[in-house]
């Protein structure tokens, strides 16, 4: 067992960033607006960035389906849907339901915004596998897939499916601002600094009990934390785990933690230009790194160990017979099978010691830690690391190049309920996201085939061979199944983490 106290030295330096100071604002002081430190700068202007997420966890925007706190789908606004073929859906809308704009809403809105959306984002052809929409009537909307398509309604709760008034758009036909149903409206953004959604008391809903949410943009992760002890702010996320557990000790905080099956995992190159095509050594790298250890020393106990793919604990996750586990042994076997021998400790071949560059980013608070954690565990086990931080730009620039080993990054495959979302758009041999350059007819072909089943014996067992051959031929190493957390001053009453990790549902909220 690799002991916790070496890991220290090797990513320490990680675990905490520059301290920065806040800007010192008013103080967050009004009991009817809630002030958020954001990691991420939210942007209300364009469609494109963190794929529209923030119209649909601000809920400026609604989507025909939601998923309820069990991740299953429940309406939105449609309040019904029906297959009525096995490539035909019909969704009855929810009646008298008007955009910020004073429209209403109707099938013709939503066939505007839907066909908008796709024309304007290439990923959500893919997602949504679409043929044709048509109006029904005002309130049926019919939609007909190019093959049969079971995942639909998940994939309509996705945030890149949020609903537009025309409104949102030009005469060109490109976005302007979001112009949605929800129960708050877009009112300001000031570059870099915060965006203010004020209550929108024409909602279909349940009115929202604060009349305004500011989002913060604080991307230092020590600043967000000291802005909401300074009384800057009323909530933050996405903190260090050494903040989490101060703070969960200060009686004037509340701190709120929930395991979502979001996953810190490491991509493999299985292209040419990476000693990882060879499907050995990527299965001695699952069976080298002690996910527990990262957990317990990185993160200070804030996650789960990450022997698989989906987290354990939702049920519409599929799941591979196996899983990973610690095994130097095998890795010593499947190595010395690859042509490696151990030479003063590390594993050589033809004189030359194996290898691994390895990319991630550094704005997203846990992700140094997770992979420098990674390095120095395969550093201890004889692999040599190169370990590159970057922004989230400048790594998938190195990525798409095949200029990598080993890519540490973040994916929520829980987003949707459905397996599709993930399994289709990242590991696909014809996914627009997948730059690991691995292919496997087997896999496509189980892929392809479950999002076209309804959920039963089938759904599962073709579900469960794409899952077989995603550990078999090891293209990722999952490490960390993310424990969403966040926290807020004792004023802020009736929060709840949505497992979802994108979904804030503000609106039972108050101060």
């Amino acid at each position: 067992m690799i002991k916790k106290t070496l890991l220290g030295a090797a990513f320490a330096a990680f675990a905490i960033t520059a301290i920065t100071s806040t800007p010192h604002d008013a103080k967050a002081s009004d009991d009817k607006t809630l002030v958020i430190g954001t990691m991420w700068e939210s942007q209300p202007l364009a469609m494109q960035p963190r794929r529209s997420r923030f119209f649909n966890e601000s809920e400026i925007l609604d989507t025909l389906v939601k998923l309820d706190y069990d991740l299953k789908p429940i309406p939105g606004l449609a309040t019904a849907w029906n297959r009525v073929s096995p490539t035909v859906w019909q969704f009855k809308l929810r009646e008298n339901v008007v955009f910020h704009d004073g429209t209403k809403l109707d099938a013709e809105a939503v066939k505007f915004s839907i066909e908008r959306v796709i024309a304007l984002l290439p990923y959500a052809a893919d997602l949504l596998n679409i043929k044709s929409i048509t109006a029904l009537s005002p309130l049926v909307l019919e939609i007909e897939n190019t093959e049969p398509y079971a995942a639909l309604p998940n994939q309509l709760s996705d945030a890149i499916t949020v609903v537009y008034a025309k409104s949102s758009f030009n005469d060109a036909g490109e976005f302007v601002s979001p112009v949605g149903t929800g129960p708050w409206k877009f009112e300001e953004y000031r570059k870099q600094d915060r965006t203010i959604v004020s209550r929108f008391d024409g909602y279909w809903g349940e009115k929202p009990a604060l009349e305004k949410i500011e989002y913060r943009f604080i991307p230092d992760h020590n600043s967000r934390t000291l802005a909401l002890e300074a009384g800057e702010i009323d909530f933050v996320t996405n903190m260090l785990p050494s903040d989490v557990k101060r703070l969960s000790e200060d009686k004037d905080f509340k701190v709120y933690s929930q395991p979502t099956s979001g996953l810190y995992y490491g991509a493999f190159n299985a292209g040419d230009k990476s000693v990882l095509s060879d499907v050995r050594i990527r299965r001695a790298v699952n069976a080298l790194v002690d996910r527990n250890l990262i957990v317990e020393a990185a993160l200070e106990g804030i996650g789960q160990p990450a022997w698989e793919f989906f987290a354990p604990n939702f049920n519409w996750a599929p799941q591979a017979d196996h899983k990973y586990k610690l095994d130097t042994d095998l890795a010593a076997s499947l190595l010395s099978d690859a042509g490696y021998e151990k030479v003063d400790g590390k594993w050589v071949k033809d004189g030359a010691p194996l290898t691994l560059r390895i990319l991630s980013y550094s704005s997203r608070t846990e992700m140094p830690m997770i992979t420098e954690a990674m390095a120095a565990l395969l550093n201890q086990q004889g692999i040599t690391t190169e370990v590159g931080m970057y922004t989230w730009g400048g790594m998938l620039d190195l990525v798409k190049r095949g200029e990598y080993d080993v890519s540490v990054v973040f994916w929520t495959p829980e987003m949707t309920g459905h397996p599709d979302l993930h399994l289709k758009s990242q590991f696909h041999s014809k996914a627009g996201l997948n730059y690991q350059f691995w292919e496997n007819a087997d896999f496509d072909a189980a892929v392809d085939k479950g999002r076209t089943l309804d959920l039963g014996d089938e759904q599962e067992s073709t579900y469960t061979k794409a899952m077989n051959i995603l550990h078999a031929d090891a293209p990722i190493i999952p490490l960390v199944h993310k424990v969403f957390v966040v926290a807020a001053t004792k004023d802020v009453e009736n929060y709840h983490i949505h497992p979802s990790g994108f979904f804030f549902d503000f609106k039972n909220v108050s101060k």
